[in-house]
């Protein structure tokens, strides 16, 4: 399996075959972007082309040393991952001391750090040393989704590459590939502009009975019915922080593209523009109740609210300005 039948981005395609050809490896590369870009098959795949026994500049798939890397067994590539809230001192002192330790088998030795944002100053700051002291043999290949939670000092020293979400066509493509019909495929990957991080590990069948739940809750809401029901299952979700925190992002992204086809529906019900078309009759009779100037209220009310869940806002809080969200005479319905 070449570099170039990997999933989605092209260009970064481009870019790492580029440097394997011209050999021009960076020591310290950071790839960042959404997991829906699934950045560790590339970085993973970096690590192959490196040390493939059949190709040059690129990877096979099928030798020992690739098998290896992707059993994860292979001595000269290990991928780190934090240990609990961020990366403990003892995995970075490791990696500091295994830097001047040459390959066991390979021509390269690859570490891959997951998560790297969640580097603390004080392990950034060890970091630096094997940053600043690279051997030549060593590549460090830092992944993230919050570039910005790494330090400056850090990215400064790695070329950063970003990558971005996979496309509309190159998602219905892939989900085709995995048995669903086209239209499910389309209809998927229209709401890939949910932004959902862990795309090609989601349980899209899960995924439509979660929609299913969420147009219920919106309904209720619009029509101001059972509007206390609605409050108190949140309530009862919201036990568990980091769960809830997860739960409440996927509501309030698959709710503001409900909200959007609403509008898009009262402006012109024959659009063929519409995300959830298997949707479009609940939402036309949506439309009857509810206003474009409280549907533009609410969109925005719905982007303060992802905003407020990345600041790690009260779950209290958080849940109350929802509801009032939908109830607040702020913007009078006529």
């Amino acid at each position: 399996m070449p570099i170039k039948d990997l999933f989605s981005n092209n260009r970064i395609k481009s870019i790492l075959s580029s440097l394997l050809k011209n050999d021009i490896i960076p020591h310290s590369m950071i790839f960042s972007g959404p997991g829906s870009a699934d950045i560790l098959s590339f970085a993973k795949a970096f690590s192959k082309s490196l040390n493939c026994l059949s190709l040059e500049y690129d990877f096979c798939g099928r030798c020992e040393n690739c098998v290896n890397i992707e059993k994860g067994i292979f001595p000269d590539v290990r991928i780190l991952s934090p240990e609990g809230q961020y990366y403990r001192k003892a995995q970075i002192t490791y990696i500091v001391e295994d830097n001047f330790r040459k390959p066991l088998t390979g021509n390269k030795k690859v570490y891959i750090l997951k998560d790297s944002h969640k580097l603390s100053e004080n392990s950034s700051n060890a970091f630096l040393k094997v940053l600043e002291e690279p051997s030549a043999s060593n590549i460090f290949i830092l992944l993230t989704n919050n570039l910005n939670g790494l330090l400056p000092t850090v990215k400064s020293r790695c070329q950063i590459i970003n990558f971005q979400y996979p496309s509309k066509p190159e998602i219905s493509k892939y989900l085709i590939n995995k048995g669903y019909d086209k239209n499910m495929a389309n209809i998927l990957s229209n709401l890939s502009g949910a932004n959902i991080d862990n795309l090609l590990e989601l349980d899209f069948n899960s995924f439509i009975q979660k929609r299913s739940n969420v147009f219920t809750v919106l309904n209720k809401l619009i029509r101001k019915i059972d509007v206390e029901d609605v409050l108190l299952d949140l309530y009862s979700k919201s036990g568990s922080r980091e769960k809830f925190l997860d739960y409440f992002r996927e509501l309030v992204n698959l709710i503001s593209l409900f909200l959007r086809d609403i509008i898009v529906l009262k402006l012109d019900k024959e659009s063929k523009y519409i995300l959830n078309i298997d949707y479009k009759e609940e939402l036309m009779s949506l439309c009857k109740y509810i206003t474009v100037n409280k549907l533009l209220f609410l969109i925005k009310k719905m982007e303060i609210l992802l905003r407020d869940i990345k600041r790690n806002l009260n779950t209290r809080v958080l849940l109350l300005e929802f509801i009032r969200s939908y109830t607040t005479k702020e913007i009078e319905d006529v």
